[in-house]
């Protein structure tokens, strides 16, 4: 539970770093968010590898994120995360039309959308980036598990996931969002805490 506290008010202190422009608070904060949540999962006795990597390839993101020049290495990391959670929930996929069909709706939307705004060199990493992680939402939601709970947990942490890249292609390709270190970062946080716990859900019934 102290550990979880810890979590939340590192997440509260980066999101008011990245607002502030405090970029020391940033520095310190943001590649803790990941470890905290590797602690936990080590704590809780998760020993899932496909897990630990999604972690890993995030704190990787994370940091790279950090530095201007370096959004496609963090791009190459998280696509590395989202593929690793679709290795963690594939064990339990079972084939459903209506997810399929409304994450491609959905995704097709959003790159009809901002596909125009993508730099030319960025246009083929952007799409198959959107491509894994609507692959990764697919298989969140055709998850067949006996517990409820951890269905939604993770369900809704993959759709938060979705929604912050969403906001960091908004903001980086299309328009400037206000503060958008609140949204992306409460997001990305709540997704990645939301999908822990519903796995730590998972044999539950």
């Amino acid at each position: 539970m102290r550990t979880r506290l810890f979590f939340v008010v590192i997440l509260l202190l980066e999101i008011y770093g990245s607002i502030a422009w405090h970029r020391p608070l940033v520095l310190v904060t943001k590649p803790l968010l990941i470890p905290l949540l590797m602690l936990i999962a080590r704590q809780e006795g998760v020993t899932d590898k496909a897990y630990f990597l999604a972690l890993f390839f995030s704190f990787l993101g994370d940091v790279f994120l950090m530095f201007d020049g370096w959004f496609i290495p963090g791009l190459v990391s998280f696509l590395l995360a989202h593929v690793s959670y679709i290795f963690l929930f594939r064990n339990e996929y079972r084939f459903s039309f209506i997810a399929i069909l409304l994450f491609v709706w959905v995704t097709s939307g959003f790159l009809v959308f901002l596909y125009p705004r993508i730099p030319g060199d960025l246009r083929i990493p952007v799409v198959i980036y959107c491509t894994v992680i609507t692959l990764m939402g697919i298989y969140a939601a055709s998850r067949n598990t006996p517990s409820k709970a951890s269905y939604r947990y993770i369900l809704a942490g993959a759709v938060l996931f979705i929604i912050s890249d969403s906001l960091i292609a908004v903001n980086k390709f299309h328009t400037d969002i206000p503060k958008d270190a609140l949204y992306i970062m409460s997001t990305y946080g709540a997704a990645q805490y939301l999908i822990l716990e519903g796995w730590l859900r998972k044999d539950s019934l």
